[in-house]
């Protein structure tokens, strides 16, 4: 059995603002986390890249520790490729005032719903949301937040999900390492680098990728950008919203709606995100273990130095919270 109820109904949101607000205290599976604002554009739909910067930090905090910490594209980038959760959005029409709204998956587990993978109950206060909105937003105005929860009151979850954000600015152009956290087994890791080919270059910030345990390599002993990217797609293909997948009509009948480049795959929003997964059928055969480690890291060769992004997905037991 689960309960879906209502954390925070229909709340204005206020720019450059941090607000917090108490979680349910039963098992919880995930949190559906709803932006529903107004288009502030005319004649044209609104540049998706627009909503999810509206959040600049969302962080679930258990007694002040992070049990999920990420900004608004990386919690998209985390909901499509680590657990399969694609939001619908509404009205997306491109009329100037058209209320419009977006759904982000926060997680507590993989395989959403499930009794043996959620965080476990504790006492009211001990579990909160905490929201940092953007300084300001672009083309959306008159913001309100809606925010649900899926609790599994019978469930006695085994594990968690925790995924906590790292932030790195490499140095040079040399093999760099970036250390991954010991004690918990890692499911996967999800990075962003801030350079991508583009044209006919191909410079990367993520050129290639290794993991290194007890200082040798580990499982992935190389790989390419292109590759670990292009290998996303098994998860999930980029849909229209990660996109810029439109269909060509005349301007004389619907001006708003006539663009003139063609649908660009290769410009979807997760186009700087990598996704590296161990756990791959979800049934622990080649997680990433890390109780045996001394140490543990993923070694980057960039392209230019440049600021990336590290997300590893934690699988945390209940007695290690």
């Amino acid at each position: 059995m689960f309960t879906h109820s209502v954390v925070v109904p229909n709340e204005t949101v206020v720019a450059d603002t941090s607000p917090s607000y108490d979680l349910p205290v039963s098992p919880l599976s995930h949190l559906l986390f709803t932006v529903r604002f107004a288009q502030n554009q005319a004649n044209t739909q609104l540049t998706f890249a627009n909503v999810p910067l509206m959040i600049s930090k969302l962080e679930v905090l258990y007694k002040g520790s992070a049990v999920c910490s990420m900004n608004g594209l990386d919690l998209l980038a985390c909901g499509l490729l680590v657990c399969d959760f694609e939001s619908w959005a509404v009205n997306w029409t491109g009329a100037d005032n058209d209320l419009l709204s977006f759904t982000f998956l926060v997680p507590f587990t993989r395989q959403l719903y499930s009794p043996v993978e959620c965080y476990p109950s504790q006492s009211r206060g001990e579990l909160v949301l905490q929201v940092t909105w953007a300084a300001s937003f672009t083309q959306i105005d008159g913001v309100s937040l809606q925010v649900e929860a899926v609790e599994l009151p019978d469930a006695h979850p085994e594990r968690f999900l925790k995924m906590t954000t790292s932030h790195v600015t490499l140095s040079g152009t040399t093999e760099q390492d970036v250390e991954l956290p010991i004690g918990n087994q890692i499911s996967d890791i999800v990075l962003w680098g801030t350079t991508i080919p583009a044209l006919d270059v191909a410079t990367r910030t993520l050129q290639t990728i290794q993991i290194r345990k007890n200082n040798s390599e580990f499982m992935y002993s190389r790989s390419n950008f292109e590759t670990l990217h292009n290998m996303a797609g098994r998860v999930r293909a980029a849909p229209g919203y990660f996109g810029s997948h439109t269909h060509q009509m005349t301007a004389a009948a619907f001006a708003q709606y006539d663009h003139v480049s063609a649908p660009s795959p290769a410009g979807h929003i997760l186009s700087r995100h990598l996704l590296i997964p161990f756990d791959v059928r979800r049934d622990g055969v080649h997680i990433l273990r890390t109780d045996d480690a001394n140490d543990l890291s993923v070694r980057v060769k960039p392209d230019v130095a440049a600021a990336i992004r590290v997300i590893p997905c934690e699988v945390v037991a209940v007695g290690a919270r």
